[in-house]
């Protein structure tokens, strides 16, 4: 695959600094116990012969955004799905997290495919990221999916953040089911409401294999909408993090920490020695592993170059 980084091209202008309160606000304003409806919808063919998926992907769900880290240049909110399932107890579990860096100049711009998981790892320089924030999206075992920057907008009664564009993997509800495309090459958009936020994806599926040129199969629009709710699943949601926050702390701050020393590119493999990456993870929860234990357990996964 062509590793040329579309990231690295973003020029923004320098406004070096710290971190507006009003920026820190609108980030932390995107916590809170919310019901969401997650909408997606392919829009425009623009491959020859390729015709638009007729149906949509339509989910709603019971969401809790929660505070995990909160520092002067770094903000970190967790997702926790809450689902009832029929005569059982509520269940958690743990979706997306949100790292947000101020002036961040360690970015990871997706350039994997099939099942390899890769990233280039773009420098920024001081101008490009000045005035910016990135934002760090994960996986739900805490790997990375993609990350993209970009500045935080407060105007005509709006605060809005749009990111560079970012490639990323195949989202989880297609990438068992798509062969005829290999990445998405997206623009975020997360917007304040009067009742929430809403997160705004402009997609664009990309067919980029073998020698010949990148192109595009489609677009496809997403929106993702955040209503704020009052629900009693939150302190179920909430009771769970105090118990298990600091084990998936220790996960999350390793892929953070190895992606941000990655010399050049950052990989890792879903088994090493016979052993799966997911039940290797469930097995150190389980066994409420300290940060360092988790350090020693997952390193092999990851390859740096």
């Amino acid at each position: 695959m062509k590793i040329q980084s579309i990231l690295a091209a973003a020029t923004l202008p320098a406004l070096a600094g710290s971190p507006p309160a009003e920026d820190r606000e609108a980030i932390l304003a995107m916590a809170g116990t919310h019901a969401v409806h997650f909408h997606f919808e392919e829009t425009v063919a623009i491959a020859t012969g390729y015709t638009v998926k007729p149906d949509s992907y339509d989910e709603n769900a019971t969401e809790i955004v929660t505070v995990v880290e909160d520092t002067t240049e770094r903000i970190t909110l967790q997702h926790l799905l809450v689902v009832r399932p029929k005569d059982k107890d509520p269940m958690v579990i743990k979706h997306w997290a949100q790292i947000w860096t101020w002036e961040d100049t360690e970015i990871l711009d997706y350039c994997g495919e099939d099942q390899m998981h890769e990233w280039q790892c773009v420098r920024l320089t001081p101008g490009q990221a000045a005035g910016t924030w990135s934002q760090l999206v994960t996986q739900t075992d805490d790997t990375p999916r993609y990350e993209g920057y970009g500045k935080w907008i407060h105007e005509n009664g709006e605060s809005y953040w749009e990111s560079s564009p970012t490639r990323r993997p195949l989202p989880r509800r297609e990438y068992t089911k798509r062969e005829d495309y290999d990445h998405l090459l997206v623009t975020n958009r997360h917007s304040l409401t009067a009742t929430g936020w809403v997160h705004h994806q402009d997609n664009r599926k990309i067919v980029d294999r073998g020698d010949g040129p990148a192109t595009t199969l489609c677009h496809e629009s997403g929106l993702n909408t955040y209503n704020r709710t009052e629900s009693e699943l939150a302190t179920v949601a909430l009771d769970w993090w105090k118990e298990h926050g600091p084990f998936w702390d220790g996960v999350r701050n390793f892929w953070l920490e190895a992606g941000e020393t990655a010399p050049a590119t950052f990989s890792y493999s879903t088994f090493k020695d016979g052993e799966a990456l997911s039940k290797r993870i469930a097995q150190l929860e389980s066994d409420a592993a300290d940060a360092a234990t988790v350090r020693a357990a997952l390193t092999p996964y990851v390859t740096a170059e």
